[in-house]
């Protein structure tokens, strides 16, 4: 009966052998449109382990690096020259015809907009560091430097958390004590629900600081709200956002150029997602919903080709 149960076993790993096997030449032997078909499939599969939230730590890295190696994750790289190493933004801060202030601090920038009033966008860098602990603020602080001068008192009882844009975490441990209080200044903060606050969108933060900079290294992050035209949702004079974006980019030194990835989510009570592909959107369609432009340094033949098409696929 044993001898019976390792024949059986044998032709199992045999036929998978095999389905492997003739899989890897059908993709060796397809064009880019099928390489991207059967890398989704695959990817599907990986992702049920990788994203699984159980998954110990190292065997998610395992399966990040070989998602790296994928077309479909990989992407297209845009050629370019290096961003300026120091910048919260590669190729200038986002650009824009509504006046907003621009808010310079320690480790982010905020592009303010008095008339709302609240932050359009913010921008940071991020890149290997130590996780060193710092006491996060008791408080956030209105910002002197803008007009409307926001105080925290107006987001009591509004049913919102005061949710950051510049994370706390990120800017502390890359950037030290006075600039994570920093992001504690009410320029830095839109109303946020707390599900997302605490659940998805936090995921995606902590995503960029777990798994972006151990693959890519230096990663710079752009992020803000989406605002109706005449804002539907406000608690006093704040306006609530519709939805929120990110734009998270790197350079890839090995092929001399820049790639980017844009997500748009919902602003909406949600704890958690494994799909985050969903929420992928091209940056073209970050700047319609926005009137921001991104990468306004890059000759505009270079940002259509970064910002038309949207990513096929989460990193």
């Amino acid at each position: 009966m044993i001898r019976n149960l390792l024949r059986f076993l044998g032709w199992v790993c045999l036929l998978v052998l095999l389905s492997v096997g003739v899989l890897g030449l059908v993709y060796a032997l397809s064009e880019r449109t099928q390489k991207v078909a059967i890398e989704q499939r695959v990817l599907d599969a990986v992702d049920t382990v990788r994203e699984d939230g159980t998954t110990p730590r190292t065997v998610v890295d395992a399966l990040d690096r070989f998602a790296d190696q994928t077309v479909v994750v990989r992407g297209d790289v845009v050629l370019a020259p290096p961003p300026e190493p120091a910048v919260t933004a590669p190729y200038g801060e986002p650009a824009d015809r509504l006046g907003l202030k621009h808010l310079v601090n320690r480790g982010y920038s905020v592009g303010y907009d008095d008339t709302l009033p609240a932050p359009r966008w913010s921008s940071y860098r991020v890149f290997p560091y130590k996780d060193v602990y710092h006491e996060r603020p008791s408080s956030f602080r209105s910002d002197p430097r803008t007009m409307a001068r926001v105080t925290t008192s107006e987001y009591v009882h509004s049913g919102y958390d005061r949710g950051h844009l510049a994370p706390n975490y990120a800017i502390s441990v890359c950037h030290g004590a006075e600039a994570q209080r920093e992001t504690f200044l009410l320029s830095n903060i839109i109303p946020q629900l707390h599900a997302l606050n605490a659940g998805l969108w936090k995921d995606l933060e902590q995503r960029i600081m777990k798994r972006y900079v151990a693959r890519y290294g230096t990663v710079w992050v752009q992020v803000g709200p989406v605002f109706a035209s005449a804002p539907e949702k406000k608690f006093g004079r704040i306006p609530v956002p519709a939805s929120f974006w990110m734009v998270v980019s790197e350079y890839d030194e090995a092929f001399g150029g820049i790639r980017a990835i844009a997500y748009l989510v919902p602003h909406e009570e949600k704890w958690r997602d494994t799909e985050l592909t969903r929420y992928v959107v091209s940056i073209r369609r970050v700047e319609e919903l926005t009137g921001l432009d991104f990468f306004p340094q890059l000759p505009k033949a270079t940002q259509d080709r970064l910002e038309s098409a949207p990513a096929p696929r989460a990193w």
